[in-house]
């Protein structure tokens, strides 16, 4: 029998391979190979696909299967209009309750990931900063229950990016976003740093909508 911790095991194995393009739009789930790979049999990977079904990555088809979604850059776009609206509230908070510690430690994270060269840095190094960044801007909010939401937001923003444009296509600008952000919450305002944050994930949006529409034609 497998136990729960198995089975959390297994739902991040999925979730991870989502997030690494492994399985691209419209692409059918093998959940007999994932059980074989994991040693496992198919009902916590069914169990795993159908929380991930929740969270809106997958979609299953009774008597069909399970296959990744395949949205329109219209929903994608909507999409990134929330997640920006939440990022902008969090960053609104930030500026009225972050510590001078914090503020350091947020420029310092920045400066990271501005000494990633654009086209020799990979994917894992830009995301794993990148989420460093934002985890650290969300604790300077003090405000625990939105930024466990917004967490989630985050897993799918880089979903969509691994399947369109990369995280490669936005590495130039994301420091200078990111500054934009430190600088405006160091001001104390927080109409501009939810300004500020809301501007960053745009661009982002623009760049992943941007491409699933040329994609599309």
């Amino acid at each position: 029998m497998e136990t729960p911790h198995k089975k959390a095991l297994i739902y991040q194995e999925i979730l991870q391979r989502l997030l690494a393009g492994r399985y691209r739009f419209g692409e059918r789930i093998p959940v007999k190979e994932i059980g074989e790979e994991t040693g496992v049999s198919r009902q916590p990977v069914m169990t795993a696909l159908y929380s991930l079904q929740e969270r809106g990555f997958v979609r299953i088809t009774a008597q069909v299967g399970c296959e990744v979604i395949s949205p329109a850059p219209d929903e994608v776009e909507d999409f990134y209009r929330m997640f920006a609206a939440v990022e902008g509230v969090i960053a609104g908070l930030a500026a009225g309750r972050a510590t001078a510690d914090e503020l350091a430690r947020l420029r310092d994270i920045n400066a990271q990931l501005d000494h990633l060269a654009p086209h020799a840095a990979s994917a894992a190094d830009y995301r794993r900063i990148n989420v460093d960044f934002h985890r650290q801007l969300h604790l300077m909010a003090h405000s625990p229950l939105i930024s466990a939401r917004q967490l989630a937001n985050f897993e799918m923003s880089d979903f969509f990016i691994v399947q369109s444009c990369g995280f490669d296509a936005h590495l130039d600008r994301v420091a200078g976003e990111h500054q934009d952000v430190i600088d405006a919450i160091a001001s104390g305002d927080a109409r501009r740093a939810d300004a500020a944050a809301q501007a960053h994930i745009l661009s982002v949006s623009a760049t992943v909508v941007g491409y699933l529409r040329r994609l599309a034609g």
